[in-house]
Parts: C-alpha cells; sequence; structure tokens
C-alpha cells in the first residue's frame, strides 16, 4: 500500500501508441472507484513522451524494448549487459508492491514481464512458474477471445478494459492533456503557414500501420479539393516520418495546397495541432485515438482487416464509415489480392458526410440514395449500459450476423459480470426495440427462419453443457471430502472431454453460437492451482457459465422465433 493508504495499481500496456491512449478510460474508472489509488503506468519507450500528457497515471515507467534486444543481440555486446539491463528495469518497477497489475498486453513477453512484478493480484496474460502462459480475469479471457469471433464482439477495446478493470467511469471517452506551451506552438506553426484562429481546419491521416487499412492517397486528394472549395477549409497533414511518400503522392493529386507536416512533428505536437482542427479524417491509427482524445471530432475511413467496433473513434458524436462488403472484416494475416473496400468508400461519400458534419453539427440519419450504395456509416455514443455503441445512420437490412452482435452485447456483461446485461426476457426486448429502430419494423421476419435453426442448435448446446455441469457438480462434491476417491472421479470425468468436443463442433459448425465456446476454452486454459478442490469448482463455474448463456440464447432466441416478446418501438439514437 501507498504511505497515503491508496491502492497501488500498475497498467502494463507495451503494445502500439492507440492502444496505449485507449487505456484511460479505465484508468479513469480505477480513479474513480479507488479515490486514493496511485496508478503506475508501465509502457513502451518508443510513446515515453506523449505518456507524460496521460491524465490518472501518477508514475510512468518505460520498458526499452528495442535498446533490451539490442544488448541480447547485438555482438557488441554480452547477453550479461542484458540480462542486467532487464534486472534493473524489474527492481525500478518493483520498488513498490502493488495492490492490482492489469496486463494489457497479450504478447509472450508482456506475459514473462508482468510474472516478475511485485503484485498480490494479477489480471490479463501473465506466465506460471514453469513459463506457460496464463490468463487471469473473465474479461481478459473475454478480451483473448474476441480475435477467432470478431465478427460477433459488440464491445469497443476501451470498454474490454474498463470491465478487466474491474471499474466503470462516468468520464465518457478518452483523454489526454494538450499543455498551453503545445498549444502556443501550434498556434505559431500554423500562422507560419496563413492560418489564422478563425479559420477551419480539417485535419487528415494518410497512413496506418497496415496497406490494407489506408483509403488511396487519390481518394484523400479528391475529398481535400472538396472540402477547400465548398467550405474554405485548410488541410492539414499529419503522420510519422514513414509516411512521407504518402504525403508527397497527395501533394502530386491535390489542386489544394495542404499544410504538409507529416514527419516533422513529435506526438505531443501532433495532439496540439488535431485539437485545432475542426474534424479529422483518419485511417483506424493512433492519430485517430489522439483527435478524439483531445475533443475533436474524428471521421474514421475503416478498411481492410479493421473492426470498428473494437478500435473505433471512442466518444460521443464522431462518425465511422466502411464499405458494404460480406469479406470484411478481413482477418489479421490476409493479403487481400482485391480491396475493393478502398474504391467503395469514395470522396463524394466522405465530402457529403464531412460536410453535413461541419454545417449542421452532426448527423443523426441520412437518407439512402447512389451516392451511399456499397457503404455503411455510423455515429458512435454512449446508450444506457455506459458502453460505447455505434448507431447506423442509414437503414439496412439486419443480417444474421449483425443480429448476434446485439444480442451478445445482453449476454456477454451477464455472463461476465461487471454490471450492465440483461436478463434473456429483457434482451429479447432490447433487441426488438433496437433492431426496429436501426433496420425497421420488418427487419426480425427475414431471419425468424434462420434463427428457428439456430434455436434447436443453441438448446443441444445448452443440453450438453448440462450434462457435463452435471459429471462436474458431482466430482467437486466429491472433491471436498475428507477423502476423495480419485478412482470414482476419474470414471465420473472419462465422458465429460467427448462432450466439450461436441459442444465445439457444433459451434465450429455454426459460428454464431461459436463465441460463448471460445471463451469456455480460454477459461479451462486458465485454470490454476494443485488442489482437486479448487479445480473442481473453478470447472464448476465454467460450465455453469457456458450452460447459462445458451440457456440465456436459446430464451431470447425463442421470444423473438415464437413472437413472445412484444416491446415499444425505441428511438434510433438510444
Amino acid at each position: 500500500m501507498s504511505a497515503a493508504g491508496g491502492k497501488e495499481i500498475l497498467v502494463v500496456n507495451l503494445t502500439r501508441m492507440g492502444d496505449l491512449i485507449q487505456t484511460t478510460p479505465v484508468m479513469a474508472g480505477i480513479k474513480d472507484a479507488y479515490p486514493g489509488a496511485r496508478i503506475t503506468l508501465l509502457a513502451n519507450a518508443v510513446f515515453a513522451e506523449i505518456c507524460k500528457d496521460i491524465p490518472f497515471a501518477d508514475r510512468i515507467v518505460v520498458f526499452d524494448k528495442m535498446g533490451l534486444r539490442k544488448l541480447v543481440c547485438d555482438e557488441e555486446h554480452s547477453v550479461v549487459e542484458g540480462y542486467r539491463a532487464l534486472e534493473t528495469f524489474i527492481d525500478e518497477v518493483n520498488d513498490t508492491e502493488y495492490d492490482l497489475a492489469i496486463n494489457f498486453t497479450a504478447s509472450g513477453e508482456g506475459a514473462v514481464l508482468t510474472s516478475l512484478f511485485n503484485a498480490r493480484e494479477v489480471r490479463g496474460v501473465t506466465a506460471d512458474s514453469e513459463g506457460c502462459r496464463i490468463i487471469r480475469y473473465p474479461w481478459q479471457w473475454y478480451f483473448m477471445s474476441v480475435i477467432p469471433s470478431r465478427n460477433y464482439n459488440p464491445f469497443h477495446l476501451c470498454d474490454m478494459f474498463v470491465k478487466a478493470g474491474g471499474v466503470s467511469t462516468s468520464r465518457k471517452g478518452l483523454h489526454l492533456n494538450v499543455s498551453d506551451e503545445e498549444r502556443l506552438k501550434c498556434k505559431a506553426v500554423l500562422g507560419g503557414y496563413g492560418i489564422g484562429d478563425d479559420d477551419p481546419v480539417i485535419g487528415f491521416q494518410l497512413g496506418a500501420s497496415h496497406r490494407l487499412k489506408t483509403w488511396p492517397a487519390a481518394s484523400f486528394a479528391g475529398l481535400a479539393d472538396r472540402l477547400a472549395e465548398s467550405l474554405g477549409a485548410r488541410i492539414l497533414l499529419t503522420g510519422s516520418k514513414s509516411e512521407e511518400q504518402l504525403g508527397r503522392e497527395f501533394e502530386s493529386l491535390s489542386a489544394t495546397k495542404a499544410v504538409n507536416l507529416i514527419g516533422k512533428t513529435d506526438l505531443r505536437g501532433v495532439a496540439a495541432l488535431l485539437e485545432r482542427c475542426a474534424l479529422f479524417v483518419s485511417n483506424d491509427t493512433g492519430p485517430l485515438h489522439i483527435a478524439t482524445a483531445v475533443g475533436t471530432r474524428a471521421l474514421d475511413i475503416s478498411l481492410g482487416h479493421v473492426c470498428f467496433r473494437e478500435t473505433g473513434p471512442y466518444g460521443e458524436g464522431h462518425y465511422v464509415i466502411e464499405a458494404d462488403v460480406p469479406c470484411g472484416p478481413c482477418g489479421f494475416h490476409v493479403e487481400c489480392k482485391n480491396p475493393r473496400c478502398k474504391e467503395m468508400v469514395t470522396s463524394e461519400s466522405v465530402f457529403d458526410l464531412a460536410r453535413r458534419i461541419l454545417r449542421e453539427g452532426g448527423v443523426e440519419s441520412i437518407e439512402d440514395g447512389p451516392l451511399w450504395r456499397g457503404v455503411r456509416v455510423y455515429r458512435s455514443g454512449f446508450p444506457e449500459d455506459g458502453l460505447a455503441d455505434y448507431t447506423p445512420l442509414i437503414r439496412r437490412p439486419l443480417t444474421r450476423e449483425t443480429f448476434y452482435v446485439y444480442l451478445y452485447r445482453e449476454t456477454w456483461q451477464r455472463i461476465l459480470g461487471g454490471g450492465g446485461g440483461a436478463s434473456a426476457g429483457q434482451a429479447g426486448e432490447g433487441l426488438v426495440s433496437k433492431i426496429a429502430a436501426w433496420h425497421g419494423d420488418e427487419a426480425l421476419d427475414t431471419l425468424r427462419g434462420a434463427l428457428r435453426d439456430d434455436l434447436e442448435i443453441a438448446r443441444n448446446m445448452e443440453a450438453l453443457a448440462g450434462e457435463a455441469l452435471t459429471r462436474v457438480s458431482l466430482i467437486a462434491r466429491e472433491a471436498v471430502r475428507p477423502a476423495p476417491d480419485a478412482e470414482w472421479i476419474r470414471r465420473t470425468w472419462e465422458d465429460v472431454p467427448a462432450v466439450d468436443r461436441e459442444i465445439e463442433t457444433l459451434g465450429r459448425t455454426h459460428p454464431h453460437l461459436m463465441p460463448p465456446v471460445t471463451l469456455f476454452r480460454f477459461g479451462k486454459e486458465a485454470l490454476e492451482g494443485k488442489e482437486l478442490a479448487v479445480l473442481a469448482e473453478s470447472a464448476l463455474r465454467l460450465y455453469s457459465d457456458l450452460k447459462n448463456h445458451y440457456a440465456m440464447i436459446a430464451e431470447a432466441i425463442g421470444g423473438l422465433v415464437e413472437k413472445r416478446v412484444i416491446a415499444p418501438i425505441a428511438s434510433c439514437n438510444t
């Protein structure tokens, strides 16, 4: 504990800049839940400067991963030097005994490092005494299970982080401070290009971490010309030094003289520049999150393997436009040979959306027409459950995939805990309201046949999970006896793995019902302890949650299929 008697909490995020900024909501929640808490933020040394502007972090410790790698691998240094540097780093982190360490870094190196920290409780990915990966805390299991089931994930990364922290916060959105010094520098830089305080500035981020995520420079150029001509806007280009070629390509294609600051500012300077923008048009990448964190409206062009529900702009009143393609989002390791999604999002449609945002102060709905053919548009916000959601602005038919996104938003919160969620009946009522408002009163009718088939499978999966649960319950009861019968336990257990395989087979052949199985598998991998009674009790909770989840899914679908659920139609912008 700290000298002041508050909790000592270590937040570990050694990933990219955007992920780092997306830890600010959970840190805000920790401060709300434990007003006297002291938060130590452990981050990649590459982002040391911008960490100074992250609120809620009382202490910053940086890990120089590249420097350590050089010490270990470079022939000019010895392995011993590397180990000594690592030991010094661990000692720096461990000068405090932490009540809680939360690791949001899913890599092996993050797991090993976290296992070396001096913490009473660890959540997230860590390693046991033998170096094997362990994932602790149910919402961290969920976070790890998202990748295999991304198309059915209803939660933003920030909200997964908040849930993993076991907290909530009324301070919605991302958070990043901008110093007065940086604002003065920004004013001077823009003034050098003839931009005054009242001149409208629109920022562009041309690059991203992967080429499939980048909207073509030609499309950005067409957008710039329209914005400059129609609104008199000045265009500001931001980006890293590695993206300078994109800036040159843009300049060769655009008739508009943009302020090209790609590779010419540090991250703190970028934050000040983005704060000055009236709108920031960006691919899904770190500066997008900086813009939302400093209070600038963002328009996210979501392409390739980006899933906007996971990493889109987190806050109230931001916008996402994406191609309406059945193959999106791509898998992380897919090399698409024909990325049509980039062509389907046109500069004309993005311009019309940006124009309306700037002139009307926001967009609540869009009437469909030729301009919007092949795209979907969303507005971000926080409905009653307090988690980020994205309202579709163009009414589109309800797909089976989207139906399950809506359903899982209700059921996961109830299964995993941490507040929110609904009973099966409430979930059904909420679904009817949301679907009618966002997709039309008759939207469910087109899915009832498919959902009737799903209902049968969900009930089968519930029954199988119940069968396994019965056996595990008996084992848990026997395990706490003074002298448990090991042979009886072995015989009772021997049929359970076959039941597990049958459940998994049903999930794999019905992917919309697979997410509970994926999390169940992560939960089984996370079982810890050598005491039979402890293991049996933990397994009992896993099988109980699996059975209850399919029961809830079946009850909600059953009510919709059999039209037992009748609810008032809610506003589209709930």
